[in-house]
């Protein structure tokens, strides 16, 4: 193509004349279009108070959410159980402190209480936990206290046993016992005599003694020394981000104090705990949605300046974008309550595929410009010729996203329902406000090579399409075959890992104190968590023992490793009930006049057994009705180190409780999942399971099942949609092997590169397809133009105005995408990346395959 050529027609003779007007055939986008073009001030007027009604409702009613559990689909009972253990058990508010000295360089017990001395002092913590209960003199004291409600929910007749230790023979007996084993050097001896001198705390905890150790039920320290656990609770009043930002906040600050107030070498501190992830992920969440649209505007603003060279468009464009961002934003807010952490993606992907549609009218209005029609025509002209193509391209591009509404996940659905709704009012924006920010004197370049190049490549095409046809179509198939032959594989990650930040430092501390903590050769066996709910204190008592004398039979079978287990805790207001009306007819007044009598013949100081005389006292206090000893919420302080424990298995929701399981191996597929439901049921009780790895054996299925299905959905609608618009088979088939055969390129892209599929990005695949799509759509909308021109000259011309600004909308889709690489969060980046390589393997088949053989055949 010479020169000359840039003064030819994109349209038919009859259109060419600079302001010739078609008002009969003019269709409803280029009247828009002139309205917006004749009325810019009008526009402006409406357009301003739409955008601060927007930012009205976005200030007053966004809530982010950035609870990574929200991702998940909430359809499974483990992922439901898994936000019941997050939201209502006390340890949301706690953080853990692992104290780590690889080099075993410093003076860890000196540093271990200087550091819980400090903690303790702080005013966001409400109790610290730096050793096991049984360790420290407070703990000891403190479970005398938490003894008095195991007693009273003993079997009737092993409390009528317990309560015979009262009996002044027995309690004589005892400390006879207990004083000739002390003479004779026992230091257990008189270690259980000032612990439990009456003889009752033994009897109470016993049914424990199946479920835990008291010692090592949190075990806080690790094997070889160089790892000691803390554990703080917070007095945080919500577990929102703002709030855990604000803790964490506090947390720095005393970390660096604690540090500058100690001398010598000082362990590594790291930090773990809900709080700090969720103050983690929402600050990742600012700098992501700052990193990723920065960085796609960047990468689409380059784009944009190479293929036009004029810089008013891409700023119109540009604002645009960030109105329909605000729109769909708003949008959001008044349909969600919370806007999940992964809808920051927003913005990155709205910026990569919206300005495609401002790409594609602005090419068509600079070639009607270039022939001489003024502002207005070349607008009016442009929307009419491409407009029908924009709302298609549109609405295909809005209904892959809407489908992640299927997906089940809540974060996802919101991002999908987000950009549809951006889309479409990017494509209804660009037809109209775009050109009022574009201006009447604006004058695209003279001299355009990108235009050029493409011109030669479509010359070329309407020469010889075939060799190019059949040379990709070789491409494609071989990667096809690669693709799908057992020859690489395509990786996929399982992992928990992949839900949280890249490189996350309460990840990295989780993952550090749990491998410490093992012991050298122990296998690492995730946990599975079990609920049980029941409505009323006898339900929940009745439930829990049956579940744990069954777990503990599975226990020595060896079907499972060992279980933690409430029962103990699960108070049944029938046994203690009886159990009352027992101990009033006992006489406490003579189990205190014979523990005197015993302490004086046995030469003990009554001062020495304060313990004793408070049991006595407790007891005679429940003998007159009060109930307060038996509730251990009440009767233990708030700074209790017990309260830790209790917290692990008893709910702040009444009657909800939970257990933990170790099986033989951690859970790493479905049918272990079931084998371990099975050993795990219990006639009349509804547990309910969860953990990471049993929540993973769910997820893996469903998100194969989704890719699946939601592929189908989008297969469906995109063929009906081309259907409607081309009216014949041939185009719609060659599009759709097209696209087939960039999907099995985009497989084989997975392979070579080793970029992972997992949970979240498998959702590429549907949203690739609707995508995708587009590009032959726009591709046919130039075909049928260009077959409307009666020289081969004017026909080549026609395409190459359009196949340009298809290239250039593939590459900045392309660039919005791969701009969410740039994301911390893994689900969001690793999503961004996949669809950048499936749409830039649609961009490719559709110039290098789609439009050579439309060509070829004639397809139109």
């Amino acid at each position: 193509m010479n020169e000359s050529h840039e003064t030819q027609t994109p349209v038919q003779e009859s259109a060419e004349k600079p302001g010739f007007i078609v008002p009969f055939c003019m269709n409803l986008e280029s009247r828009l279009a002139r309205y917006a073009v004749r009325r810019p001030y009008a526009v402006a007027a409406m357009l301003g108070v739409f955008v601060l009604l927007c930012v009205a409702v976005i200030a007053l009613r966004i809530h982010v959410d950035s609870d990574v559990l929200n991702l998940l689909p909430q359809r499974f009972d483990s992922v439901r159980t898994l936000k019941i253990y997050d939201r209502e058990f006390t340890q949301a508010r706690e953080l853990t402190f692992g104290l780590l000295d690889e080099k075993h360089e410093a003076d860890m017990d000196g540093f271990l209480d200087h550091f819980a001395a400090e903690l303790r002092k702080e005013p966001w913590v409400v109790r610290v936990m730096d050793r096991p209960p049984m360790d420290s003199p407070d703990g000891q004291r403190e479970m005398q206290l938490l003894a008095i409600p195991l007693l009273f929910n003993l079997e009737p007749k092993a409390f009528a046993e317990a309560m015979q230790q009262l009996k002044p023979e027995a309690i004589a007996e005892r400390f006879a016992h207990k004083k000739a084993e002390i003479e004779a050097g026992s230091p257990k001896a008189e270690m259980e005599l000032t612990f439990d001198p009456l003889g009752l705390i033994a009897s109470a905890i016993k049914p424990l003694a199946g479920s835990f150790s008291l010692n090592s039920s949190r075990p806080l320290a690790s094997p070889d020394g160089s790892l000691r656990v803390i554990v703080a609770a917070t007095n945080q009043a919500g577990l929102d981000a703002k709030t855990c930002q604000n803790v964490m906040r506090q947390v720095e600050a005393f970390k660096k104090r604690v540090l500058a107030g100690w001398t010598g070498p000082a362990p590594q501190i790291l930090i773990t705990g809900r709080t700090a992830f969720v103050s983690e992920i929402s600050q990742d969440m600012n700098s992501d949605i700052a990193s990723t649209a920065l960085g796609s505007v960047v990468l689409v603003a380059g784009v944009f300046f190479i293929g036009f060279r004029r810089f008013r468009p891409l700023l119109a464009i540009l604002l645009v974008l960030l109105l329909c961002c605000v729109v769909a934003v708003a949008a959001g807010t008044v349909v969600f309550a919370e806007l999940n952490v992964v809808t920051m993606g927003l913005c990155s992907i709205l910026v990569g595929l919206g300005v495609d549609f401002g790409m594609l009218l602005y090419g068509s209005y600079q070639a009607y410009r270039k022939l001489g029609h003024d502002h207005e025509e070349a607008a009016a002209h442009a929307v009419h010729r491409l407009g029908r193509g924009v709302l298609f391209g549109a609405i295909t591009t809005a209904a892959a996203f809407i489908s992640l509404l299927l997906s089940e996940s809540p974060g996802f659905a919101q991002l999908g329902v987000l950009i549809a709704i951006g889309i479409v009012f990017a494509a209804l924006f660009m037809m109209t406000v775009f050109f009022v920010f574009v201006g009447r004197r604006h004058i695209p370049s003279d001299h355009d090579f990108l235009f050029t190049g493409t011109q030669r490549y479509v010359d070329g095409l309407f020469v010889a399409p075939k060799p190019v046809a059949i040379a990709t179509l070789v491409l494609l198939i071989l990667l096809n075959l690669y693709a799908f032959l057992p020859v690489g594989k395509v990786q996929f990650q399982a992992d928990p890992k992949s839900l949280e930040p890249a490189n996350s430092k309460a990840g990295n501390a989780l993952r550090t104190i749990t491998n410490g903590m093992r012991k050298p050769g122990e296998p690492a066996i995730e946990p599975v968590l079990a609920i049980v709910r029941a409505s009323t204190e006898e339900d929940f008592h009745e439930q829990w023992q049956r579940v744990c004398d069954r777990w503990t039979a599975a226990v020595e079978r060896g079907e499972i490793k060992r279980i933690s287990c409430p029962a103990a805790f699960a108070l049944s207001p029938a046994r203690v009930a009886a159990n009352l009306a027992a101990l009033r007819r006992t006489a406490p007044d003579e189990s205190r006049k014979s523990l005197r009598e015993a302490l004086e013949k046995n030469g003990f100081d009554d001062a020495a057994f304060p313990a004793a005389f408070s049991m006595l006292d407790t007891l005679e206090s429940l003998g007159r009705g009060d109930r307060t000893p038996l509730d251990w919420r009440k009767s233990l302080p708030a700074q209790s180190m017990w309260r830790f424990v209790l917290d692990r298995f008893v709910s702040n929701t009444p009657n909800v409780g939970a257990a933990y399981v170790i099986p033989n191996r951690t859970i790493g597929s479905g049918a272990e999942q079931s084998q371990l439901k099975k050993v795990l049921e219990t006639p009349g009780v509804n547990a309910h399971l969860s953990g990471w790895s049993y929540v993973m054996a769910d997820l893996v299925p469903w998100s194969q099942s989704k890719l699946i299905q939601l592929s189908v959905v989008m297969v469906v609608f995109n063929i009906l949609l081309l259907v409607f618009i081309y009216r014949k088979v041939a185009p719609l088939l060659v599009l759709m092997a097209g696209l087939g055969l960039s999907i099995g390129a985009m497989i084989a892209g997975l392979k070579i590169t080793g970029l992972p599929l997992n949970l979240f990005n498998i959702l590429a695949f549907p949203l690739v397809l609707g995508v995708g799509v587009d590009y032959g759509i726009y591709i046919v909308v130039g075909v049928r133009q260009a077959a409307l021109e009666r020289d081969a000259a004017g026909r080549a011309r026609i395409l190459a105005s359009i196949v340009k600004p298809v290239l250039l909308s593939g590459l900045t889709a392309i660039a919005g995408f791969a701009s969410l690489g740039l994301a911390s969060n893994p689900a969001l980046s690793s999503l961004g990346l996949v669809c950048a390589l499936g749409v830039a393997c649609c961009l490719f088949s559709t110039l290098f395959l789609i439009l050579p053989v439309y060509l070829w055949s004639g397809c139109r």
